[in-house]
């Protein structure tokens, strides 16, 4: 581990830092006092008899206090971000070994026990049908109802089917679709429990590699184990 530029260690140049903000905080400085040579010179030339109206000036003023108060509330704002950015990294980190509740189209079904899934469901859908399907792509089961417009549906599978026997051990798929508000038909996200296997921090955002060999986004993942 590098740990040349470490606290306290003389070596690492820390006016450098000092000059950057130095020169944000000067650069503000400098344009407040132009505006305020340019503001007195103005007041200097203009005709007595016909003075600047109170309300002119006031609204200049304002200008420059409004142009100040936005690159405060930039600075601020990149601050934010990178807080939240770092706050994201390290529950992503944290994840790792855990099993979670994450996009997932195919699953291994074993008869000794219930498969259990989940559906991610849009803000402006209320109806929702589930189709669960074999390897040979035939429909051996189908669910549907109403639904809370933007919460996580999760549900359980026991394998039994319409004829009264039971699923055989295997790999099934589950498609979901839903009805939104202009009620059309749209797809919808299927979940299943899957094992973190680790992250990574790309530029667009964490990304999370299931042991399954898939990668989703980090604010995919719906719950966790």
């Amino acid at each position: 581990m590098n740990t040349t530029n470490s606290v306290g260690d003389s070596s690492f140049d820390y006016s450098a830092l000092n000059k950057k903000a130095d020169g944000k905080t000067s650069a503000m400085a400098d344009q407040q006092e132009t505006f305020l040579k340019l503001l007195v010179k103005q007041l200097q030339s203009q005709d007595p008899m016909n003075p600047m109206d109170n309300a002119q000036m006031t609204s200049q003023i304002a200008q420059i206090n409004t142009v100040t108060g936005i690159e405060k509330l930039n600075e601020a704002m990149t601050n934010l971000l990178s807080a939240y950015g770092s706050s994201q990294s390290m529950q992503a980190a944290a994840l790792i070994g855990k099993q979670v509740m994450a996009p997932q189209s195919s699953f291994e079904f074993d008869p000794e026990k219930k498969l259990e899934a989940g559906v991610t469901v849009p803000s402006d859908v209320s109806q929702v049908a589930v189709a669960i399907i074999n390897k040979d792509g035939k429909v051996v089961d189908e669910m549907s109802g109403s639904v809370k417009p933007g919460e996580f549906l999760p549900f359980e599978w026991d394998g039994s089917l319409s004829d009264g026997t039971k699923a055989e051990a295997g790999t099934y798929y589950i498609v979901a679709k839903g009805i939104n508000g202009e009620g059309k038909e749209v797809a919808l996200t299927v979940n299943g429990w899957q094992q973190v296997k680790s992250v990574e921090f790309a530029k667009d955002g964490v990304q999370v590699n299931l042991a399954s060999g898939s990668k989703v986004g980090f604010d995919t993942i719906q719950q966790v184990m």
